[in-house]
């Protein structure tokens, strides 16, 4: 799921590729790799009216991925910077979409001149193709299932102490997803880190795991973090504790 910068200098004008920047769009338009084109986090949710951050359409992203030149035979490449999770919702998105060819570059978009890429102001395009859905059910779970499973899962809230200690769902864990992020350069820490940090909150591999935060996109990045240290049956609550205290659901 996650690749070097050498992969991406080997992979760069490969067409099989398709490079998507997840930075907000001024960000992008200020400097990009040439090939790069610009999917921002706003592109691939949508609110409700408490103002969650749910999953957009299947048919919206049915147009919107067949635009940006993507279908089964692409593999698709993201980059996104440590301390912006938006890039690790966007990545859940294409999972949730049935899209396994999707990677992430594990270094900071910020970074990319540093490790001797050139950047560009020039928007790219690619041919637009069929993008055929295939959803996985099996990575989201709706507040209307968890309101009544909630013994069933091992709860992660990926937010801040203090956000947690205002209200949190019951059961919950705390596992802030700063903890498991990088400061050198990389968007995620070692694997050996993220194992000992998940075993250091008795996080258990056989049980299924469920992460929320405020809006999805923290929790996204947890769920990331547990997928790069081996977790396999993990759930993203993307309607999170904005939805939950919307529907003014039980709170600790």
């Amino acid at each position: 799921m996650l690749v070097s910068v050498d992969w991406l200098k080997e992979h760069l004008s490969d067409p099989k590729i398709v490079i998507l920047d997840s930075r907000p769009k001024t960000m992008f338009l200020y400097g990009h790799l040439p090939n790069a084109q610009s999917l921002s986090i706003e592109q691939v949710i949508r609110f409700d009216e408490f103002g969650s951050n749910l999953v957009i359409e299947q048919e919206k992203i049915t147009k919107l991925f067949s635009s940006l030149g993507i279908d089964e035979s692409k593999t698709v490449l993201l980059i996104g910077d440590a301390m912006d999770p938006s890039v690790a919702r966007i990545l859940w998105t294409f999972l949730y979409f049935g899209h396994e060819k999707t990677c992430l570059l594990n270094v900071n978009a910020s970074d990319l001149q540093k490790h001797g890429f050139e950047l560009t102001r020039q928007t790219a395009t690619q041919k637009p193709t069929k993008f055929s859905p295939k959803i996985n059910n099996k990575i989201r779970i709706e507040s209307n299932f968890l309101k009544n499973h909630l013994n069933d899962f091992e709860i992660l809230d990926a937010r801040s102490p203090q956000e947690f200690m205002d209200g949190h769902l019951p059961n919950s864990k705390l596992i802030p997803f700063i903890e498991g992020i990088s400061y050198d350069g990389n968007l995620f820490r070692d694997k050996g880190f993220l194992d000992e940090l998940f075993l250091q909150n008795n996080v258990s591999k056989d049980k299924e795991i469920v992460c929320y935060c405020m809006h999805g996109h923290r929790a996204s990045n947890l769920f990331l973090q547990l997928k790069i240290a081996g977790f396999d049956n993990i759930k993203l609550y993307d309607g999170s504790f904005v939805e939950w205290n919307g529907k003014k659901l039980p709170l600790e």
